[in-house]
């Protein structure tokens, strides 16, 4: 070998080396999730402020004191991802059939999904909280933006019916939660799922990262996301391209309620017209909040979002908007 060759040769190896070593960089940021919460912590993170409207709410505060009230039980399934999975469960407060299963999003946990499970709970419905992926009690610590999800979803839904065989099941998920949401309704489901709410969903997960690697490290797309999906592959966690709730939609046979905060730069609001446009069920409804930053449309217009929930779910769910309150 010539010493050009070897000096091209060498070349390419060190770029090589220097691509992936950027993309372990970036997938470990963004991936890992107790690192993720740890920046978030940490002061630097840039969505501090949407934060601190979420936790601050008033309405947050009365969820909380609601979701330690009624402590829902702590509950495990094997799931066909390859290892237990748990979430939280609360049985229906009237001793009926209605189901919800609330999904949090990136970097969240079952509480913080606290305040759509109670508007189900409060309606007489049981309600399954599940631990996403690579967060809460997970033995991993790396998420799959709801790729691998769906599956575990799909494992709660057979979780209800198999202890319930008339469960009446609606999907509601925020962020990561709402995309995942997307990503069940794409696939073969039982009669018993009745409708679906997704909540500032992303388009995909490549378009997600994509928006946001200058909002959060200031980094061009190129190399940084191209080499971290590279990194995400290798190690067999999933493609970032193939995350996507939008081709999902197309298949989907769900009525669904799609909702987004027309404020919203974490998961552009530009991504909720294309995947409400794309989305083939025969009943569809899509509402924007005014004002309303990332995840917090139901802190901003608490009103028109629970008439909004009222009016669809129970279209599906026989006298959702009219049940008696319980405590």
């Amino acid at each position: 070998m010539s010493k050009l060759s070897k000096i091209a040769l060498g070349a390419v190896t060190g770029a090589g080396a220097l691509y992936l070593a950027t993309g372990v960089y970036v997938y470990e940021n963004i991936i890992n999730i107790p690192r993720l919460i740890k920046i978030k912590s940490s002061g630097k993170y840039k969505n501090k402020r949407d934060k601190k409207l979420r936790t601050e709410s008033e309405i947050r505060k009365q969820a909380d004191e609601w979701y330690q009230k009624n402590a829902p039980e702590d509950t495990e399934i094997f799931s066909r991802i390859g290892r237990h999975m748990k979430g939280k469960v609360l049985e229906p407060s009237d001793g009926g059939h209605n189901w919800a299963i609330v999904i949090h999003g990136y970097s969240s946990n079952t509480a913080a999904v606290g305040v759509y499970a109670r508007l189900y709970y409060e309606k007489g419905f049981g309600v399954v909280m599940p631990h996403m992926v690579g967060h809460g009690p997970d033995t991993v610590k790396h998420c799959s933006m709801g790729y691998h999800d769906r599956y575990m979803i799909l494992d709660w839904i057979a979780y209800i019916i198999d202890r319930d065989p008339e469960a009446k099941i609606v999907l509601h998920g925020e962020s990561m939660g709402s995309a995942t949401t997307m990503l069940v309704t794409g696939e073969p489901l039982p009669s018993n799922i009745l409708c679906a709410v997704a909540d500032c969903g992303f388009t995909s997960c490549w378009d997600e990262f994509c928006s946001q690697t200058r909002e959060l490290f200031n980094l061009p797309v190129f190399p940084f996301i191209y080499a971290a999906n590279t990194v995400s592959k290798l190690v067999g966690n999933f493609d970032f391209k193939k995350c996507s709730p939008l081709e999902a939609v197309k298949h989907s046979v769900t009525p669904t309620l799609f909702i987004h905060g027309e404020a919203d730069r974490f998961v552009p609001y530009e991504m909720c017209k294309p995947l409400y446009e794309a989305c083939s069920a025969p009943d569809k409804r899509m509402l924007s909040v005014p004002n309303a930053v990332h995840a917090s449309s139901i802190y901003t217009d608490y009103d028109k979002y629970k008439q909004t929930l009222e009016e669809f779910v129970g279209k599906y769910f026989e006298d959702f908007s009219d049940k008696k309150q319980t405590d």
